[in-house]
């Protein structure tokens, strides 16, 4: 999907990324749909950081890569890069992710829903890292309500939605003009169909911090960082 600029949009990259990771997931028997089945639990993302080096033009091919970097007691983290046919990394990406119980609703061991340490590839992306936002005051920026398509096969809301919401906050005029250097989510709450989100900002020019809550409570948090546009 391309944006205004005919260029692949940052939400495109994030449903390549998204679809990347189900994929090899789904090849290591540890897909969504089968820990939900098989294990009665699902998996969260907890975290995405997302570097944007250059956005791939209209027709350019890719290649993509997506392999287990690391795990811990509680999690897995993904990376996934997309490069151009010579090989310039154009975007990269780490996710941290978590079994959650369907019953219980609390965390379980990666290894509890089939994860084992031989799936982890012993090549992270040393660059990705995950920031500490802190809790600085906001200005109320606008409500959004949660529609069905919003919605993934969880019944909450997908991680790619809350993107959205928030790069619906700028004007089209500041999305043509802008490059995005890097998009950092933390994802802190579900929210589900129906529910109204509120949508807090502070925008400095060159790194916005945004935070979605529901009834007060914190969902999403996100860090977006920019670079002037080249002439």
């Amino acid at each position: 999907m391309c944006d205004a600029s005919v260029r692949l949009s940052v939400i495109a990259s994030l449903e390549l990324i998204e679809d990347c990771v189900t994929e090899l997931m789904r090849s290591l028997g540890i897909d969504g749909v089968t820990v939900m089945e098989r294990y009665g639990a699902m998996w969260v993302f907890s975290k995405n950081t997302v570097r944007f080096h250059r956005r791939a033009e209209w027709l350019e091919k890719l290649n993509i890569r997506c392999y287990v970097s690391k795990h811990t007691a509680l999690r897995i983290f993904i990376d996934t890069e997309i490069c151009s046919e010579t090989g310039e990394r154009l975007v990269s990406s780490r996710i941290e992710l978590c079994a959650l119980d369907l019953t219980e609703q609390s965390i379980r061991t990666p290894q509890s829903v089939g994860f084992s340490p031989e799936m982890e590839h012993p090549e992270p992306m040393e660059e990705l890292s995950f920031s500490r936002f802190g809790k600085p005051e906001l200005e109320p920026a606008e409500s959004v309500k949660v529609r069905s398509t919003n919605i993934d096969y969880c019944a909450h809301t997908n991680n790619i939605e809350y993107v959205r919401f928030i790069l619906n906050s700028y004007s089209a005029g500041r999305l043509a003009s802008d490059e995005f250097a890097a998009i950092e989510m933390h994802y802190l709450g579900q929210t589900h169909e129906g529910d109204v989100l509120q949508l807090e900002s502070l925008l400095t020019g060159s790194r916005d911090l945004f935070r979605i809550t529901k009834d007060g409570k914190e969902a999403a948090a996100c860090l977006i960082e920019w670079r002037p546009a080249k002439d």
